[in-house]
């Protein structure tokens, strides 16, 4: 890389990000509605055409409210709000048809003009060329607006073009915008990580109306239970995997591997909200549903969107620099233990698979928990050689 990645002056997350981030709740509320009771491959593309475009457009607003940390407040302020009723329109064309599809590109087209005025600003004073911002976040939206007036299936495959465009002017090439981005570490790591919350709250929240459909003890039993894998999902993430994100991204940063911050904020978090969305309508239909078998579907939603979820966190952490060896002791368990939730599915109830969810949530905390004394111990046996032991050697 030509550059060196420069790491800004940590700041905190402002009131009006948190703000605009409630129109993506309600975008993740609206998705996972679409994945209860026994979806389909349909129901699981739906997802997927809805999902991407929209987190894509959601991580590339954050990505530059970081990294313009001097825009005027009022300029970012009125950014963000444009930005969150785009969303909130997203959020609200989602259906299991495509009727709406128009609304849904129509807002898309909306963020990208918001992005382009904000880069533009950023790139005048900076004096930073405009060729790649015109091309990244202009000729995007002409696209975006353009498929409006295509029908479907077609309009979605001018959706894939606008956001692959975008990705190889991202990453392609010694030009590319990643060269002129600054990372704010401590900025973009709690982003992350509030966003965490938002999605797991999601997963509360689906628990909390579930329950409130189907009022019986049977429920209430299922309701606990998903409500303590959650727990569980979250204490591990925030508590027994401290700051995880952070040191990551930190480290990164001071490499200037530009490159693999992108893939650990930008791409591969979108799996995280995958498989975060799968469990909570798996949840929402075992406490629907809970002395009855298991659907297929939403038997992959519950361990699909659990092994999911393992997954993109080892894969996160082995991109952040981590060594295997500290990796895949509890990632190749975390993985494999629930697919085993979606084979046998079909021959548990719903209240028996909850119990095996929550039973591999607890394992893998402990596993983790071993694993990182284990290494803690073998890190404090190792001897250490001063500086002044090492020129007397000399």
């Amino acid at each position: 890389m030509a550059e060196t990645v420069r790491q800004t002056a940590g700041r905190r997350v402002d009131w009006i990000e948190l703000f605009f981030d409630l129109a993506i709740v309600a975008f993740v509320t609206e998705l996972a509605s679409g994945l209860h009771g026994d979806p389909g491959p349909a129901q699981f593309l739906t997802f997927l055409a809805w999902s991407i475009p929209a987190w894509w457009a959601w991580i590339n607003v954050m990505v530059c409210i970081n990294a313009l940390p001097t825009l005027p407040p009022r300029l970012a302020g009125i950014a963000l709000l444009v930005a969150m009723a785009a969303v909130g329109l997203m959020a609200a064309s989602v259906t299991e048809t495509t009727e709406r599809v128009w609304a849904f590109a129509l807002a898309n087209g909306v963020l990208r003009l918001v992005l382009l005025v904000l880069w533009v600003y950023r790139a005048k004073r900076a004096g930073h060329p405009l060729l790649r911002t015109f091309l990244y976040n202009g000729v995007t939206a002409i696209l975006w607006f353009a498929s409006v007036f295509v029908p479907a299936p077609c309009n979605f495959a001018v959706w894939a073009v606008a956001i692959l465009i975008e990705v190889l002017l991202l990453r392609a090439g010694t030009g590319s915008l990643s060269r002129y981005v600054t990372v704010d570490v401590a900025h973009g790591s709690e982003r992350l990580g509030l966003f965490m919350i938002i999605l797991l709250g999601e997963s509360v929240l689906s628990v909390v109306t579930a329950l409130r459909i189907h009022w019986n003890a049977a429920s209430g039993v299922a309701a606990a239970l998903g409500f303590v894998a959650i727990a569980l999902i979250a204490w591990g993430f925030f508590v027994a995997g401290g700051n995880v994100i952070e040191d990551g991204m930190t480290r990164l940063d001071e490499r200037g591997n530009m490159a693999a911050l992108l893939d650990t904020v930008m791409f591969i978090p979108y799996l995280i909200v995958a498989s975060v969305t799968m469990f909570s309508a798996g949840l929402a239909t075992a406490i629907g549903h809970p002395a009855a078998h298991l659907p297929l579907g939403a038997a992959v939603c519950l361990g699909g969107g659990l092994a999911l979820f393992y997954l993109t966190n080892s894969a996160v952490m082995l991109r952040y620099g981590s060594a295997p060896g500290r990796v895949l002791p509890w990632a190749v368990p975390a993985v494999l233990l629930p697919v085993a939730v979606i084979v046998a599915g079909s021959a548990m109830t719903a209240v028996a698979a909850l119990v095996a969810t929550a039973a591999i949530v607890v394992a893998m905390i402990a596993v983790s928990g071993v694993n990182q004394r284990r290494l803690g111990r073998a890190s404090r046996a190792r001897p250490k050689f001063s500086a002044r032991s090492h020129d007397g050697e000399r």
